[in-house]
């Protein structure tokens, strides 16, 4: 008889011969057991729906995923205890700059899609696009030169943040818009 050992997380390795291995058959019925408990654990996360503060937009790099979580604390005047899942998200590569500037221009829709969307299920009241400092991909879209020094790079973001509240008031005249860029301490410049 051949043998073939399943490695699937339900299954577990173990052989599937005439006589199958106790180690795998214990591990098999050890996994069963801690799936049906997990099972009756009660579910944690809320509908879908609802109505919810913000829809934060910003940039993927790694170093501002606390600075930002932070930043959102502060805003909504609410401390860390209550601030996961009050707002939604859509990480970017450059935030805003990702949702409007023309060197993007292929990822336009999946963010404006993705608003309306939040807007739809979550009833947000403002939209709040972040930039950060020293951003590769605001390099990328801008230039080297556009990003040479703080103040030119300032400038360079805000006229893509404006650009940006601009767009999200003209689909969603409703909604406050809030922009702004992060220092590398987390600071925030708002634009606008």
């Amino acid at each position: 008889m051949s043998s073939i050992t399943p490695t699937c997380a339900c299954c577990g390795p173990f052989q599937l011969t005439g006589h199958p291995s106790r180690r795998g058959f214990l591990s098999t019925g050890v996994a069963t057991v801690a799936g049906g408990l997990m099972g009756m654990m009660p579910f944690q996360a809320t509908a879908a729906s609802g109505n919810y503060e913000s829809m934060l937009v910003n940039c993927i790099d790694p170093r501002f995923t606390t600075l930002s979580w932070q930043y959102m604390g502060l805003l909504h005047g609410i401390g860390r205890e209550k601030l996961s899942d009050n707002y939604s998200q859509f990480v970017i590569a450059g935030g805003p700059i990702g949702a409007v500037h023309p060197k993007f221009s292929a990822w336009h829709k999946a963010y404006w899609d993705n608003l309306d969307i939040t807007v739809s299920l979550h009833h947000i009241k403002r939209v709040v696009g972040i930039t950060h400092r020293d951003c590769g991909a605001a390099k990328l879209a801008f230039g080297e030169d556009k990003v040479a020094n703080k103040e030119i790079e300032t400038e360079s973001h805000a006229e893509a943040l404006n650009e940006f509240r601009s767009q999200v008031i003209k689909r969603h005249p409703k909604l406050s818009v809030i922009t702004g860029v992060m220092g590398l301490d987390g600071r925030v410049d708002l634009i606008g």
